[in-house]
Formats: C-alpha cells, structure tokens, sequence
C-alpha cells in the first residue's frame, strides 16, 4: 500500500510574516499530512 504525502513549499516572505503555523494549520485542517 502506498504512502501519499504532500509537499508544501513556503515562500521566503511567508517566513517574514510568521505565518507558518497558519499555513500547516490549514493544511492539517484539510486531513493532509
């Protein structure tokens, strides 16, 4: 059985923002991993 996963990339200026930890939230949110 095959493992799916995503790959998110983050911008350099999301970093600036520190708005990581939205980000992942959402993506979690939406059951990915």
């Amino acid at each position: 059985m095959a493992v799916e996963r995503t790959l998110s990339i983050i911008k350099p200026d999301a970093v600036a923002k520190n708005v990581i930890g939205q980000i992942y939230s959402r993506f979690e949110g939406a059951g990915l991993k």
